[in-house]
C-alpha cells in the first residue's frame, strides 16, 4: 500500500509545472530592446521569448548597401564596371567583386552575379560605332556624316540625308532628322521621298496643288521683294529726316559755326566787295574797316572839332573790346569751336588757366564766355580789335575778323 504523504508531495511539482506552461502560453516577456549600430547596418533587434525559442530580427540597410540573402546582415555593393561574385561573410567584412569581361559593361553599383552584355551596331542598317564599349559604359551606335536616324529607338536604319535637287535647302540635315527642301516653279515635293519632282509627274490633288499655285517658291521671292522694299522706305526716310533737320537748324541758327573754319583772305575780299555792294544801300555801319580807317585819316581828330567821334567809327585797332556780352559772344560766333583753344591761347592765357575755365565750366560755350572774359581782364588795354584781328589772322582765320564786325554792326 502507497503511503498517504508521498500523494501530497508528488502534487507540489506537477502544479509548478502546469503554472509555468500557462505563463509561457500567455506572456512573451522582452528579454532585450536595444539599438544596433555595425557597418553598414542601422537595425533593431527585438528578442522575445516563444514556446518554440526562436528570435526575430528585422534589418534595414543604409544607401550603397544590400541586404545579405541569408537576410543576417548588410553588404556593400560593388561599383560600377564590377559584378558580385561572392557576398560578404559580416556587416564588417567587404563582398568579392570582379571586373567586367571583354564585350560586357556595368552603369552603376550593384549587387548583381553578372555584367550587361554590349550592343552591337547593325551595319546591315548602316549603323557605325560612336563610341565603343567600356567597362561601365554601353556602345554608342550613330549614322555616318550626310545621314540621319529614321528612329529613336536602338534598331534605327540610317538613310542618306536629301541633296534637294530642283530645289533649296529650308533647313539643313540633322542627325536625327532629314533636309527640309523647298521646290523651284515647276516642282513638287512629294513627302514620302522628300524629292522635288517635276509637275509633269503629278497625278494627285496635293501635287496639282502646288504646280497650279507655286506656293513653294513664290513665298521666298515674295519675302525677299518685301524686304527690298521696306529696307528702301527706310533709307528714303531716313534721308528726308536728315534733310529736314539740317534745314530746321539752318532757320533757327543761321549764324552758328560750329565746324567749319572761316574763310581765306582772296575769298575774303571776293566776299566784302560783293557784300558792300549789296548792303551800302540798306546801312552805313557795313562799310568795310578798310574804309573806316582811311575816313579817320582825312577827319581831323583834334579838339578843335569840338566833340568826340561816335563809338561806330572808332578804329577797332585802337579801342579795347567791351566787356559787354553781345561783344564777348559775337567773337565766340566767330572763331570755329574746335579751334577756340587755340585762339585764346594765341592770345596770351596759359595752358592751365584754360584747363582750370573749362574744368569749372562743363557747358562748352559758358567755357568760351569765361576764357575771353579772363583773357580780358588780364591783357587790360592790349585786349583791343587789333589784337584779335592779329591772332586770326596768324591762323588763317582772318575772315571771322569780317564775321565779327558783321555781328556788332547789326545790333
Amino acid at each position: 500500500m502507497i503511503p498517504l504523504g508521498f500523494f501530497q508531495v508528488l502534487v507540489i511539482p506537477v502544479n509548478l509545472i502546469l503554472i509555468q506552461l500557462r505563463i509561457g502560453e500567455s506572456l512573451a516577456i522582452p528579454l532585450l530592446s536595444e539599438p544596433i549600430q555595425i557597418r553598414g547596418v542601422l537595425a533593431e533587434k527585438h528578442a522575445f521569448v516563444h514556446l518554440s525559442g526562436r528570435e526575430r530580427r528585422e534589418i534595414e540597410c543604409q544607401v550603397g548597401h544590400y541586404l545579405h540573402p541569408n537576410e543576417t546582415h548588410c553588404c556593400i555593393k560593388c561599383h560600377k564596371g564590377t559584378y558580385l561574385s561572392e557576398h560578404c561573410s559580416g556587416s564588417d567584412k567587404a563582398p568579392k567583386c570582379s571586373v567586367c569581361p571583354e564585350n560586357a559593361f556595368m552603369p552603376t553599383e550593384n549587387n548583381s552575379p553578372k555584367c550587361f552584355a554590349c550592343q552591337s551596331c547593325r551595319t546591315s542598317f548602316q549603323q557605325i560605332i560612336k563610341f565603343s564599349c567600356t567597362k561601365w559604359e554601353n556602345t554608342v551606335c550613330g549614322c555616318d556624316r550626310n545621314q540621319y536616324k529614321t528612329t529613336g529607338d536602338s534598331e534605327f536604319l540610317c538613310k542618306n540625308c536629301s541633296d534637294c535637287h530642283n530645289g533649296k535647302i529650308r533647313q539643313d540635315c540633322t542627325s536625327d532628322s532629314d533636309t527640309i527642301c523647298e521646290c523651284h516653279r515647276g516642282f513638287f515635293l512629294q513627302e514620302d521621298q522628300n524629292k522635288c519632282l517635276p509637275c509633269s509627274s503629278c497625278n494627285k490633288e496635293d501635287c496639282q496643288e502646288q504646280c497650279e499655285t507655286g506656293m513653294e517658291t513664290k513665298r521666298p521671292s515674295n519675302s525677299t521683294e518685301l524686304v527690298s522694299v521696306l529696307s528702301f522706305l527706310t533709307i528714303m526716310f531716313a534721308i528726308g529726316f536728315v534733310a529736314l533737320t539740317f534745314r530746321t537748324c539752318k532757320k533757327y541758327f543761321p549764324e552758328r559755326r560750329f565746324f567749319s573754319s572761316c574763310t581765306s583772305d582772296e575769298q575774303l575780299k571776293k566776299q566784302l566787295a560783293s557784300k558792300t555792294a549789296d548792303k551800302a544801300k540798306n546801312s552805313l555801319l557795313d562799310i568795310k574797316e578798310e574804309t573806316i580807317l582811311g575816313t579817320m585819316q582825312v577827319l581831323p581828330l583834334g579838339n578843335s572839332q569840338g566833340q568826340e567821334l561816335p563809338d561806330c567809327i572808332k578804329s577797332a585797332r585802337e579801342t579795347r573790346i567791351s566787356d559787354s556780352p553781345v561783344v564777348l559772344y559775337a567773337v565766340m560766333d566767330a572763331v570755329p569751336v574746335l579751334r577756340w583753344k587755340e585762339f585764346v591761347r594765341n592770345l596770351g592765357l596759359s595752358e592751365n588757366t584754360i584747363e582750370r575755365i573749362f574744368f569749372d565750366h562743363r557747358p562748352v560755350r559758358d567755357a568760351q564766355y569765361e576764357t575771353l572774359k579772363e583773357w580780358r581782364l588780364l591783357a587790360n588795354h592790349d585786349a583791343t580789335m587789333e589784337r584779335i584781328s592779329q591772332v586770326l589772322s596768324k591762323m588763317d582765320l582772318s575772315g571771322c575778323i569780317e564775321d565779327i564786325q558783321e555781328a556788332l554792326a547789326k545790333q
